[in-house]
């Protein structure tokens, strides 16, 4: 199931102070929307870096603006915080 969120782009291309923040915001909504649909990558996202719709969501966040690796930190953060809030934060 591809995200459903539009991705807020970065507020400039290059890097800025914050810019990691922005982006863990940009991807909070749709990482929040494919915890719930997608349980078994939200895990493997976790322990491995972006699986399956995880891994669709670097490219759109990519196509917003985002560098992939920043993208992908901000989802494996993201995962780490869904995980958490469930009570099944993996160590």
């Amino acid at each position: 199931m591809p995200h459903q969120h539009a991705i807020e782009p970065p507020k400039e291309s290059a890097d800025y102070p914050g810019r990691s923040a922005d982006c863990v915001a940009a991807l909070r909504p749709a990482v929040a929307d494919l915890a719930i649909a997608a349980p078994e990558d939200l895990t493997t996202t976790m322990t491995t870096g972006p699986a399956g719709d995880f891994a669709e969501l670097v490219a759109g966040a990519e196509r917003a603006g985002w560098r992939a690796d920043e993208a992908q930190d901000a989802i494996r953060q993201l995962a780490r915080e869904q995980e958490g809030a469930r009570g099944t934060l993996l160590d």
